[in-house]
Order: C-alpha cells, then sequence, then structure tokens
C-alpha cells in the first residue's frame, strides 16, 4: 500500500499537473515565470464565473479554477480597461490555479495580471466536461490506497477474477487457455490494485509489464501481439479471487464451499474460492464455472445451501 513516508510524501503542487501521469488532463502552461509549487490541498474543481460580475461570496481560491469557452467570450465582449479590472478581481483572490479548457486563449489582461500575481495559468486541451473527468480521475489515483498482488487477473464473461497461488501452481499457463477461450488479460505477476469508493478495488497491469506473461519454456511472450487488440484491457474491477493450491494441501471438509471466503484488499473483503491442482483436472472450465457461480451466488443463487435445505426437507418432512 502506498503510505507516506514523511508529510510531504503525497504532497501535490501545480507543477504535479504538468507531468507525465497527468498527461491525461492534457495540460500546458501559459504563465512560464511563474512559480508552480503552490500545493493542491483542495481536490474540487470551481468554474466560478460570478466572479466577473463581481460576486464572489461563495468563491474557494484553494480549489483549481476553471474558464470554459463561454467565460472567454464574456471577457471578450468587455473593453479592455473593463476587462482588466474585472481580471484584477479575480486575481486578487490568488486562487491555486486557473485553467483554461477547450484550448481557448486567455486574453492578454488575464495573462499579464495571472503573471504579475504568480498565479499559474494553464490551458487544456478538453472541454470542461472531460476536464472534469479526467481530473477527477486523477485526484482518485493519487489519493487512494493502492498495494501489488503477485498473481494474473482476468476478463471472463465480464467478471474480474484475479488468480492466486505459489510460484510454479500453473497460473499463466491456465489464463493462457482462458485467452485462447476469448477472455482477457488485464495483468500478470504484478497486478496493481487500487482502492475505490465506496467498496470497490480495480486492478491493472504494472507499466513495465504490461499485457506481457512469461510461461516457463517460452520466456515473455506479449500477449496484444499474438491474441490482438481485444484479448486485453486497461482495467478491471476485481470481483472474485481464486487461490489455486497443490492438492494434498487441499481441505476436504470445506468440499460443499457452505462458508464462504473472503480475501481482504485494502480493506475490502473480495469473495474468495480455492481450487485445487491435479493432473488431470480441466482448470480453465473450473475458473469459469466460478467465475458463472459468483454471478449467480450475487444474484442470491446458492447451489449447495439449496441442494442442503432440500435434502434436510426430504429427511424431515414434518419440521415444516
Amino acid at each position: 500500500m502506498r503510505v507516506p513516508d514523511s508529510p510531504d510524501a503525497l504532497r501535490l503542487t501545480v507543477a504535479d499537473l504538468l507531468k507525465d501521469e497527468a498527461r491525461g488532463l492534457r495540460l500546458s502552461l501559459l504563465s512560464p515565470e511563474v512559480p508552480l509549487e503552490r500545493e493542491i490541498s483542495n481536490y474540487r474543481i470551481q468554474k466560478h464565473g460570478l466572479i466577473f460580475a463581481g460576486f464572489d461570496q461563495f468563491f474557494e481560491p484553494e480549489r483549481m479554477q476553471l474558464m470554459g469557452v463561454a467565460e472567454v467570450a464574456y471577457l471578450a465582449t468587455l473593453t479592455p480597461e473593463r476587462r482588466l479590472e474585472v481580471v484584477a478581481q479575480l486575481c486578487v483572490l490568488q486562487p491555486i490555479c486557473i485553467i483554461v479548457t477547450r484550448a481557448c486563449e486567455p486574453p492578454a489582461e488575464l495573462l499579464h495580471k495571472c503573471t504579475e500575481c504568480e498565479i499559474p495559468l494553464l490551458q487544456s486541451q478538453l472541454s470542461v466536461s472531460a476536464f472534469f473527468d479526467a481530473v477527477n480521475r486523477y485526484f482518485e489515483d493519487f489519493i487512494n490506497p493502492e498495494t501489488t498482488i503477485h498473481g494474473v487477473l482476468l476478463d471472463i464473461h465480464s467478471t474480474g477474477v484475479l488468480l492466486i497461488g505459489k510460484s510454479g501452481v500453473g497460473k499463466s499457463e491456465v489464463a493462457l487457455d482462458l485467452l485462447q477461450r476469448g477472455h482477457r488479460l488485464i495483468a500478470d505477476d504484478v497486478v496493481v490494485m487500487r482502492f475505490r469508493p465506496p467498496a470497490t478495488v480495480v486492478g491493472e497491469s504494472n507499466a513495465i509489464l504490461k499485457f506481457h506473461m512469461e510461461i516457463r519454456g517460452l520466456g515473455i511472450i506479449n500477449i496484444e501481439d499474438i491474441f490482438g487488440i481485444t484479448a486485453v484491457r486497461e482495467s478491471q474491477r476485481v470481483d472474485l479471487v481464486i487461490e489455486l493450491i497443490a492438492w494434498d494441501e487441499y481441505d476436504g471438509s470445506k468440499r460443499l464451499n457452505l462458508e464462504p471466503e473472503n480475501f481482504p484488499v485494502l480493506g475490502v473483503n473480495i469473495p474468495k474460492a480455492t481450487i485445487p491442482v491435479n493432473p488431470g483436472r480441466n482448470l480453465v472450465t473450473i475458473v469459469e464455472v466460478a467465475a458463472h457461480t459468483f454471478r449467480l451466488q450475487e444474484q442470491g443463487k446458492n447451489t449447495s445451501s439449496a441442494l442442503l435445505d432440500d435434502l434436510a426437507r426430504r429427511l424431515n418432512p414434518d419440521s415444516d
């Protein structure tokens, strides 16, 4: 899990918005002379056009301020003197930064005032709505905890299945067979797990190992090159964990699976199934059935419990 070693470990500044990790925001700097070390402490965005009318009652300077096409068009209707007065009203409040969306060119008066007041002025290629979505995802990735797990994450009929187990138990081989059946790979070996509110864990591949898989005897293979783009996906919610174990390690007392197992990840309990590995067992089909069974259980259908209930009624017909 990402845990800060110091108070600055999770410190986010305006400069961070221009780094590769934030390239999805498609930002560029319009005021290069301005320092960019202002700390972003509020992860909400504000689009406050009313400030140009002199109404600043609900203005929150610690938020990033967005300007869209409408605000830029409004400023263009003003005389240069009035435009300078209006942007001065905004800059005197010292917002953390100002972002102009849809690649709009801000008026020269705004750039001048931002430089004078040392307020970072940035430009995004995205529309206001697209920027809202992108920056919220960026903040979620930055704030929320993450961890890595050794395993293979697959999309099996829209169910995120994480295969875990000791090295050499056959996780990658099972995954390879599943890919041949049309299922999709998210990550092999190193699965990056991220928490998503309110209680979801999403897995994705390590950036270096993305869409690669190690098969003993073959070495490293690229799944996207072999099976095509439809055999991979960027991320997937983790719905089910399947642990592959040696046959002699399996606890036979749990054969009916009446007591559900859970696998805790980042404070979220994910349903877990344990499958013993033995030569001759068709693990691929078993894993597929496990994914289907999980979906049925989500709908309240538990075959083992239903069978035992029916058996109890037959053995004790007078108990009803």
